[in-house]
């Protein structure tokens, strides 16, 4: 059986279906699918935190129904792994009833008239003549052909799509274990009521969440989502650990949710795209590397994929070079902060309890220079501010990797700034990225890039 469509999208997580969704709006003919039956859509195992900034920017396109939200968030607190220091870092956001937060997408994408495939398994891209021309995919039983102009793979973390393409293209490239945080959490209600359930919180603890850290993210006063990563290189199992460091901690009601997966928390793809084919949200590792987060990246992404593959049919081509204004859009609007925060990330995952503790009580980074890396990306003032701190405070090593941490980030998202204009320039640029980045990895103690 084989079904022709514009546009076809493998996947219906938020990425997926609001890529569907806009793709529709605009007149096109769209087809999304998911393994997962309609009614299973939206369930995922995430953090369910979004920043309203991203809503704002959704709701230029799409107004979200107000029920999803389900406590009004006002900020992160932070602790150190002794809890001797807390940094509050004020940020407006919202809990998000995810499960139904997702069905609603995927209704509103069905509504703007895209047509969805639930329990449809994408197993291959369908490559002729150096192009992806569609998909093969099974429902259980039928096997199917879903041809189109453009593939978008918005299949989440394992990228099933963009994956088992050609070595030769760029967008195939393959997550390393260094690439990905491993994670598990929970979602209950308890005994009592936490304090303060309109700031999420944050526990920074090499012993509990190595390489990573541990979490509370309230959805009221006595519903919780509580959950832990760890470093995708260590053998460190993160569910075990939960059962050991943080069920203890709470008198349990009634779970309603546990599950576990991988995080792609890592600098950009080298590309996003290909002949016929972009990727989003997991798939494209548009994550913030730093704490995981992943469904306001997932919304921009399909909003920018959508408007370059509107533009690909204005120019009646679909080959690499018509479809890179998503890639350098991306770069422009998150990617070089996206480097520059997963420079901080490996710097992060390379210091002990001891080191946390001290940075994190002498206030090195205040909560406002915490706030300003987060929204607009480490600028030179920051960056001065470390080399000052270094001739003053102790504890050299410590601070040396600090410094260098903040110096190469600015260098490192400065030049994904400088993302070439086409496809002819991606290789000598991206030697440039790997030797900038290895000169920073030797600096703060790690090996060079694993292949």
């Amino acid at each position: 059986m084989v079904e022709s469509y514009d546009v076809v999208v493998v996947g219906a997580g938020t990425a997926g279906a609001y890529t569907a969704y806009n793709l529709a709006k605009m007149g096109f003919k769209v087809a999304f699918m998911d393994s997962k039956s309609g009614e299973k859509v939206g369930v995922k195992t995430c953090g369910d935190a979004l920043g309203k900034h991203h809503v704002d920017r959704m709701s230029k396109f799409l107004t979200p129904n107000p029920k999803i939200f389900v406590n009004d968030i006002k900020g992160v607190e932070v602790f150190s792994p002794d809890m001797g220091t807390k940094y509050i870092v004020k940020g407006e956001g919202y809990m998000l009833d995810r499960f139904n937060w997702g069905k609603w997408l995927v209704k509103e994408a069905i509504n703007a008239g895209a047509t969805f495939y639930e329990g449809h398994t994408a197993t291959a891209p369908l490559v002729e003549n150096g192009f992806v021309v569609g998909v093969k995919a099974s429902d259980g039983g039928t096997r199917k052909e879903f041809r189109a102009k453009v593939v978008v793979d918005a299949s989440g973390s394992v990228g099933a799509v963009r994956t088992k393409l050609p070595d030769s293209w760029p967008i195939s490239e393959r997550l390393h274990p260094e690439d990905a945080s491993h994670a598990y959490r929970e979602v209950f209600y308890i005994d009592g009521s936490v304090e303060k359930p309109e700031y999420i919180k944050i526990y920074l603890d090499q012993t509990i969440s190595p390489g990573g850290y541990w979490w509370v993210f309230p959805y009221s006063g006595d519903f919780l989502n509580v959950g832990l990563g760890v470093w995708g290189i260590l053998k460190v199992n993160p569910s075990a650990n939960y059962k050991k460091y943080l069920e203890p901690r709470y008198k349990i009601a009634r779970k309603v949710h546990v599950g576990g997966g991988f995080i792609p928390t890592r600098r950009p793809l080298k590309s996003l795209v290909g002949n016929g084919i972009v990727a989003v949200g997991d798939a494209a590792a548009a994550v913030n590397p730093l704490h995981g987060g992943g469904i306001g990246q997932a919304l921009l992404t399909g909003e920018l994929a959508s408007k370059a593959i509107s533009r690909a049919f204005g120019l009646g081509r679909f080959d690499v070079d018509a479809l890179w204004g998503y890639n350098l859009d991306y770069m422009r609007e998150w990617g070089h902060r996206q480097a520059q925060l997963d420079v901080i990330r490996l710097m992060l995952q390379t210091l002990d309890n001891d080191d946390l503790n001290f940075g994190l009580s002498r206030k090195l980074l205040t909560e406002e220079d915490v706030l300003d890396i987060s929204s607009r990306g480490v600028s030179l003032s920051i960056v001065d501010k470390m080399r000052v701190a270094l001739q003053f405070i102790g504890r050299p090593g410590f601070l040396m990797k600090l410094y260098n941490a903040m110096q190469y980030a600015k260098k490192i998202g400065d030049l994904y700034l400088e993302y070439p204009q086409n496809l002819g320039g991606l290789e000598r640029w991206h030697e440039k990225a790997l030797e900038a980045y290895n000169e920073y990895r030797q600096r703060i103690g790690l090996g060079p890039m694993p292949a």
